[in-house]
C-alpha cells in the first residue's frame, strides 16, 4: 500500500450534483407535479429516486441527462430506481451501502472497507466474497468479467451523475440475465457537469482522508470530463487499512445532430487489507478485533485495472437510434488469503442496441433489439501464503470465458395509457479451464438458454403507474464456483434458473411520492454454500427448489406543506424519506432443510430520514437530516435455522451548508449511540456442527466532514 503519496498530483475538476423533474411515458412524456424543496432552484420529489434535488442539465446523444434517464425508466413495467448523485453529496460515500440505503430491494451492507455484501432480491446470497448475480455497468459498459464475477470496489460513487437500478428481469435492456438484474453508473460529461472545476476534501474517523477532483470543458463540438479520487483509511478494525486511487474520464465529439461518439477511460489502484470474520461474542464485545488468521497471513485484496471503451450513438431517423461500441481492458488481482491468489489477464467486449419508436397498426410501438459479446482470459495462479508474500507455486491454470447475449423487447400501446410488453433473451456461455500442472484435470463446458419476458404497464393518471411482469433468469456459474478454492478442476454445477413475477406501482399525488413492488421468484438449482462431506473441499453446489419473495417500498412525504407551512420560514421544506425491504427466502421441500429459511438476509430493513431544507436566498442555504436504520431481526446465519444474527438500530445525522457560491461544508455522523451490532455475516450449513466465527461487526461511532469547492 504505497500509493497515498501520489495524492497530491490529482488535478482539479467539476462537480455534478442533481436531477430534474421525472416523467412518465404514455403517448407522450408527462411531467409529474413538482414538490419544491430547495429555495429558488426547482426540485421534485419523484418516485424513481425518492429525493428531490436541483435540475440537471440535459444530456447528450451518448449520455442521457437525469430527466431523460427517468423518462426511459418509466417505460419499464417493473421495479427500477434512479439514485442521483445529489442524494449522497453530503455523505462520506465510500461504498455501495453509502449510496443505496434508500433504494429498496438493494441489500448492501459493509463487510469492511469498500467491501460490501451486495444482493438484489437475494442474488448471490451465499457469496461471502466478491460479487455474483448482478450485472454492474458504467455508462452501459459491463464491469463484470466475462464469467459474471465482479469487484465493485473498482467503482467510485463520487464519479457518477446518477445510478440506475434495474431489479430482476428489468435489466433486460442491458442484456442482464441474472436474478438480481443490473446497476448502471452513469458518469457526467462536459455538458452535464455543473461547474468546470471542483475540489472535494474529506476526513474523519479511523484515519480517513480523501481528495476528489473533477474538471469538465465544452470546446465546440467536443467535450470532456475527468475525475479522480484518492482515499486513505486506517480502518475501524485491525487489518482493515485501505488505499485507493480511482480515475474516470470521457471525451465526446458530436459530428452533427444525428451522430456522436464518446471514449471512456477508467483506471483503478485499490489496496485493501482483510480483517476477516469473528465469533458473535467477539463481534459484539470487541468489534475492533481482526481474525487472528487474517493477521498471521496478512490477508489482502489488491486490484489494478484499466479499461478503455467507446460508445457511439446514431439517430437513423426521427424514431430510430442505434448505440454501439466496445471495450478492452486488463485486470490484476493480488489476493493473499488461504493461499496467495495471483490472477491477471485481458478482457474485451462488443455491444449494440437498436431502438425504434413508431406506429404499428395505428398504435404507438417501441422496439428494442440488442446484443453483446464478452470475452476474458485469466492467468490464475496460487502460491503458498507467507504472511502476504508469495511462496511456492501450488496451482496454475488459465480460465477462458465467452458470453454471447441477444435480446429483444417490445412495448405495444393497446390504448394510449396501456402498454403490453414482451421480451426474449438468448444467452450462450462458454467456460474453458486449462490446468497447467495437471493437464488431465483441464475441462470445458458451455451453457445456453432462452429466457422470455412479458409485462403490462398502465399510466393510471398523469402522475401514477401500475405495472406487472413475469421474467425468467439464467445464471451460469462463475469460475469462483466452477474452480473452487483448492479444487483446481471443474466442480459439476448446473446454471441457476428462476421465474420471477412482480407487480407494483409508482407515482406522486400532491405532497406524496411512492414506489412499491411485490415479487416472488421460483428458483431452481440456486448456487449456495453446502458442505457435502469432509472429503469434498468444494463449498458451492446447486440447491433444489428455493423461493425468493418480498416487498420493496419507498415513501417520501413533503410534510412541510402538510401542516407546517405556516410555522416554517418562507421557502423552507421538511421531507420525511422512508424505505422498507421485506425479504422472505426459503428452501422448498429440500431433502435436508425442508422449508427452512435461507441464510444471509434480514427479513426486515427500514431506513428513514427527516430532512429540513432552509430557505436559500441567492442560492445559499443549509440542510440537516437525522437518520435511523432499523433491522429488528438479523436473519438466520445457517440453513438449519439454529442461529440468528441479532437485530439492531443505529442513528445518524447528515447535513451541509453553502458558505458561498460554489463553497459547501458538510458533515456525516454515524452510529451516534456507538451501538455494537452485526453488519452482516457469512452463511453456514448448521450452527450445531460448523464453525460460527462468521460475523462482521458494524462500525462504531464515526464522524466525517468535508468541504467542496466548485468554480
Amino acid at each position: 500500500m504505497k500509493y497515498f503519496s501520489r495524492f497530491g498530483g490529482v488535478a482539479l475538476a467539476a462537480f455534478v450534483s442533481a436531477f430534474a423533474a421525472p416523467a412518465f411515458a404514455g403517448s407522450e412524456s408527462i411531467e409529474l407535479p413538482e414538490i419544491v424543496v430547495h429555495g429558488e432552484t426547482e426540485n421534485t420529489v419523484n418516485p424513481l429516486s425518492g429525493l428531490g434535488s436541483p435540475a440537471f442539465p440535459s444530456g447528450t446523444l451518448t449520455v442521457p441527462g437525469v430527466a431523460q434517464a427517468q423518462e426511459e425508466l418509466s417505460l419499464l413495467p417493473g421495479a427500477v430506481s434512479l439514485v442521483p448523485a445529489a442524494k449522497y453529496q453530503d455523505l462520506y460515500a465510500h461504498n455501495f451501502e453509502d449510496v443505496m440505503d434508500f433504494t429498496p430491494g438493494v441489500y448492501a451492507r459493509k463487510r469492511f472497507g469498500a467491501e460490501v455484501r451486495l444482493s438484489v432480491r437475494g442474488s448471490g446470497l451465499s457469496r461471502s466474497y466478491h460479487m455474483r448475480g448482478l450485472d454492474l455497468l458504467q455508462d452501459g459498459v459491463p464491469y463484470n468479467l466475462a464469467d459474471g464475477a465482479a469487484d465493485f470496489q473498482e467503482i467510485d460513487p463520487l464519479i457518477a451523475q446518477h445510478i440506475e437500478v434495474y431489479k430482476g428481469g428489468n435489466g433486460l435492456r442491458f442484456g442482464a440475465s441474472t436474478l438480481g438484474g443490473a446497476i448502471n453508473f452513469v458518469t457526467p460529461t462536459g455538458h452535464t457537469a455543473e461547474a468546470e472545476n471542483l475540489v472535494r476534501l474529506e476526513g474523519g474517523s479511523y484515519g480517513t482522508a480523501r481528495i476528489h477532483t473533477e474538471t469538465a470543458r465544452v470546446l465546440g463540438a467536443t467535450d470532456f470530463f475527468a475525475a479522480m479520487s484518492a482515499n486513505h483509511v486506517n480502518g475501524f478494525r485491525q487489518q482493515e487499512a485501505e488505499e485507493s486511487i480511482r480515475l474516470a474520464a470521457n471525451i465526446g465529439h458530436r459530428f452533427n445532430d444525428a451522430a456522436e461518439t464518446r471514449f471512456y477511460l477508467t483506471s483503478n489502484i485499490v489496496d485493501q487489507e482483510l480483517p476477516g470474520t469473528l465469533t458473535l461474542a467477539q463481534a459484539e464485545n470487541n468489534p475492533e478485533l481482526a481474525n487472528p488468521g487474517n493477521i498471521a497471513l496478512n490477508q489482502q485484496r489488491n486490484v489494478r485495472s484499466v479499461r478503455v471503451a467507446n460508445k457511439t450513438t446514431l439517430v437513423i431517423d426521427d424514431g430510430a437510434t442505434i448505440d454501439f461500441g466496445g471495450y478492452v481492458g486488463y485486470k490484476r488481482l493480488y489476493h493473499p488469503i488461504f493461499r496467495v491468489l495471483d490472477q491477471r489477464g485481458p478482457l474485451a467486449g462488443l455491444f449494440a442496441r437498436y431502438n425504434l419508436e413508431s406506429a404499428l397498426a395505428g398504435h404507438r410501438n417501441v422496439l428494442t433489439l440488442g446484443g453483446d459479446l464478452a470475452w476474458g482470459e485469466v492467468d490464475a495462479k496460487q502460491y503458498t501464503n507467507l504472511a502476504g508474500s508469495r511462496g511456492a507455486l501450488q496451482a496454475s491454470g488459465t480460465q477462458t470465458s465467452t458470453n454471447i447475449k441477444l435480446y429483444a423487447e417490445n412495448h405495444f400501446y393497446v390504448v394510449e395509457t396501456v402498454a403490453v410488453v414482451g421480451g426474449l433473451q438468448a444467452i450462450h456461455s462458454y467456460r474453458k479451464f486449462t490446468n497447467d500442472l495437471a493437464p488431465a484435470q483441464s475441462d470445458a463446458t458451455d451453457f445456453s438458454s432462452l429466457s422470455p419476458k412479458a409485462g403490462i404497464l398502465w399510466d393510471v393518471t398523469e402522475a401514477a403507474q401500475v405495472y406487472g411482469n413475469v421474467t425468467r433468469s439464467y445464471e451460469p456459474p462463475t469460475f469462483s464456483e466452477l474452480v473452487q478454492a483448492t479444487v483446481f478442476q471443474f466442480v459439476p454445477l448446473d446454471p441457476q434458473r428462476a421465474v420471477t413475477a412482480e407487480v407494483g406501482t409508482r407515482g406522486t399525488s400532491g405532497t406524496v411520492a411512492w414506489d412499491i413492488a411485490l415479487y416472488r421468484a421460483w428458483v431452481k438449482d440456486e448456487l449456495i454454500n453446502y458442505t457435502v462431506s469432509p472429503s469434498i473441499p468444494a463449498s458451492t453446489f446447486n440447491a433444489g427448489d428455493t423461493i425468493h419473495q418480498g416487498i420493496e417500498a419507498s415513501l417520501t412525504l413533503d410534510i412541510g406543506t402538510m401542516g407546517l407551512k405556516e410555522v416554517l420560514p418562507e421557502g423552507a421544506r421538511v421531507l420525511f424519506e422512508q424505505a422498507y425491504m421485506f425479504s422472505d427466502f426459503s428452501f422448498d421441500g429440500d431433502p435436508v432443510y425442508g422449508d427452512n429459511k435461507l441464510a444471509g438476509m434480514p427479513p426486515h430493513v427500514y431506513v428513514a430520514a427527516l430532512r429540513y431544507k432552509s430557505p436559500a436566498p441567492n442560492g445559499l442555504g443549509w440542510d440537516i437530516a437525522p437518520k435511523v436504520e432499523w433491522v429488528p431481526d438479523g436473519g438466520y446465519v445457517d440453513y438449519a435455522n439454529r442461529l440468528k444474527a441479532p437485530g439492531y438500530a443505529t442513528l445518524g445525522l447528515e447535513g451541509g451548508v453553502d458558505l458561498a457560491k460554489g463553497l459547501r461544508l458538510f458533515v456525516d455522523a454515524r452510529n451516534l449511540t456507538d451501538k455494537h451490532y452485526i453488519s452482516t455475516y457469512s452463511n453456514i450449513t448448521d450452527a450445531a456442527t460448523a464453525a460460527t466465527n462468521v460475523f462482521y461487526p458494524g462500525e462504531g461511532r464515526s464522524v466525517f466532514a468535508g468541504i467542496k469547492v466548485s468554480f
